[in-house]
């Protein structure tokens, strides 16, 4: 869910980045096909360009809406997996969890009301009609009721009181409609406004396309030899019709005034049809935020200053430093070291590189730059009942442990495996433990960057308790 309400983040963004400069540079021309083959396009670039990432497109510095991604999964992920300050931890996974669960329902209550609109619809062209006729590809439904004009699909729905003194005029109109597909085009509308439902500017485009729409058709009418002056008087007397029909395409659509501008206003010239080009350059801006940022050159600099700060609070030669990572020799040197003065030095060092300081520079930068994190097979909480269970084993071996916490770092190779494993910060005894429970672990999913598998740091709080 998380991911669904980032993608439609994005996608608000493709929107507002592509249709503003079509209302300024555009919306005005007379280019009725190419402003709809417009409007479409950017419909279809908000669906598609949120899924594309192309690295080389990528710049040094990470791009707002990744970095609020990767903050987002952060959250998430220390919320799933952290037993510390619970309170906290409810909050975090309330207020993330909520929006999202809002978005889903929000997206489905749209698609439920448009369902409900075209049952309307189709139960309007059949209920009250007088009689059928077939005109092309259309089907004309004349009705007794005084209902406003409008075409679905290849339906067109008339009054009687309509088709005797205008059938002429309004059925070239909607005819226009059907030869020009106009209900896929607000098919389409649809699943973006589900999709950007919470979205100003979704609506403020479906109403472009509509306009656009009745343009089409009025410019398709007068073409066929229609009077300007009486379908321009028909407008202004269908105006104040009885109701018109969401989906549908009403005659009456859209405001009169502006129809009879487009209808009035001279051609605009050819030449200005290469504004349409802004879209170049405004999908290359939308690819280049989008795009996974380069690995920050800063990171090798965070990392040798963790491992000064390690280095520094060690009293004495004796005492090795903390090694970076851990094999089982390694555990059992430092089980036969005397614990008093190992507990020392690492809490001195815990005191100096803290946690979070850690998790927020490295873990954090790593994972800017990875399309998929690692995963322990079966997710977060199947990770958490794995280590609930070892942790429960331990006290029982050991009732001493309990209370005790370490955090402990590993790294997730290309193979699944596990290496480089290394006290973060925590007590020295819970973190013997919990080598044992990691090297315990089955193969991982490998992360993968840039659709290759590689390797990446996982930081693993482990609270030897009950709960």
């Amino acid at each position: 869910m998380i991911t669904l309400l980032i993608y439609s983040i994005k996608s608000a963004l493709v929107l507002a980045l592509l249709y503003l400069p079509y209302t300024l540079m555009l919306r005005q021309e007379s280019f009725f096909r190419m402003n709809r083959i417009t409007l479409l396009t950017i419909l279809m670039l908000a669906l598609v360009l949120p899924m594309v990432d192309i690295p080389s497109l990528a710049t040094p510095e990470k791009p707002v809406v990744y970095e609020m991604q990767h903050r987002i999964m952060l959250m998430t992920q220390e919320a799933e997996m952290t037993t510390k300050s619970l309170a906290a931890t409810t909050r975090t996974i309330s207020w993330v969890g909520i929006l999202a669960i809002l978005y889903i329902i929000g997206v489905i209550l749209a698609l439920l009301i448009r369902l409900w609109q075209l049952f309307k619809i189709d139960k309007i062209i059949r209920g009250g009609c007088l009689w059928t006729d077939k005109s092309g590809k259309a089907t004309i439904y004349c009705h007794i009721d005084d209902v406003a004009p409008f075409s679905w699909m290849r339906s067109i729905v008339i009054s009687e009181k309509d088709y005797k003194p205008y059938g002429r005029e309004i059925l070239l109109h909607e005819k226009a409609h059907i030869l020009n597909l106009h209900s896929m085009d607000i098919l389409f509308l649809t699943l973006v406004e589900a999709v950007q439902w919470w979205n100003p500017i979704a609506y403020l485009l479906g109403r472009s396309l509509r306009d656009v729409h009745e343009y089409q058709a009025d410019d398709y009418v007068l073409h066929q030899g229609i009077s300007l002056h009486n379908y321009q008087e028909l407008l202004v007397k269908k105006a104040l019709a009885n109701t018109s029909y969401a989906f549908a395409n009403n005659f009456n659509h859209s405001l009169i005034k502006k129809r009879i501008y487009m209808m009035n206003h001279l051609k605009s010239n050819p030449w200005l049809r290469s504004k349409v080009l802004y879209i170049l350059p405004a999908t290359l801006v939308v690819l280049t935020v989008f795009a996974t940022p380069k690995l920050n050159e800063k990171v090798g600099e965070i990392v040798e200053k963790v491992e000064k700060a390690t280095e520094k609070p060690q009293p004495s030669p004796q005492p090795e430093q903390q090694p970076e990572s851990f094999s089982t020799s390694d555990v059992t040197d430092m089980q036969s070291a005397e614990p008093k003065e190992e507990l020392a030095v690492k809490e001195e060092a815990a005191d100096t590189l803290s946690s979070e300081d850690y998790v927020n520079d490295v873990y954090r930068n790593e994972y800017i730059n990875l399309t998929q994190p690692p995963e322990f097979p079966g997710g977060m909480s199947a990770l958490r009942t794995f280590v609930q269970l070892h942790v429960a084993r331990a006290l029982e071996n050991d009732a001493s442990m309990a209370g005790k916490r370490a955090y402990v770092q590993f790294r997730i190779k290309q193979d699944g495996t596990i290496d480089d494993i290394g006290l973060v910060r925590g007590d020295i005894e819970a973190f013997h433990e919990a080598i044992k429970i990691v090297e315990q672990m089955p193969q991982w999913t490998p992360a993968r960057r840039y659709g290759r598998v590689a390797d990446a740091h996982f930081v693993l709080p482990v609270d030897f308790t009950n709960d």
